[in-house]
């Protein structure tokens, strides 16, 4: 397992944020909860008001579900470029049942995915990514945040 640090995570968002800008996102979807975190930081990175958020879930704990559920939905009516940001590319079935369903629904954006880290086994890689995923990762908002002795 590998801690994922904050102190990395302010470096990481830097970096990602400078292959990030030259899309021109004119709005950051975060894929909660993963990708809150990154979200909100690369909106300030890349100074990005236009914050939405989905509810998305492929685990439970650290299994996979055999289906990937979208619990909520957004209004991109007022997007052109977004930018889904979620801490890590696993299987790719989030992606692969996400943007179909957001392409149906906002035909005139187009959508490009920004993640810390990534499986090269995945079935979809992200468009802007950091880091290969060799191990689990245990990412600080997952831990840090949690009342002490039940670590």
């Amino acid at each position: 397992m590998i801690y994922y640090d904050y102190k990395r995570f302010c470096t990481d968002v830097q970096l990602l944020s400078v292959q990030c800008k030259p899309f021109e996102a004119d709005t950051i979807l975060a894929v909660a909860r993963g990708g809150m975190s990154l979200g909100h930081a690369l909106s300030m990175a890349l100074d990005i008001r236009n914050l939405h958020s989905i509810r998305v879930e492929s685990y439970d704990g650290d299994a996979q579900r055999e289906k990937v559920s979208i619990l909520s939905h957004c209004d991109l009516s007022c997007s052109r470029h977004v930018l889904i940001v979620d801490d890590i590319v696993d299987s790719g079935k989030t992606l692969m049942t996400l943007l179909p369903m957001l392409r149906l629904q906002n035909p005139l954006c187009e959508f490009k995915v920004a993640t810390l880290f990534t499986k090269p086994s995945a079935l979809m890689q992200p468009d802007f990514s950091l880091h290969e995923a060799t191990d689990w990762i245990d990412f600080f908002w997952e831990r840090d945040f949690l009342k002490k002795g039940s670590l």
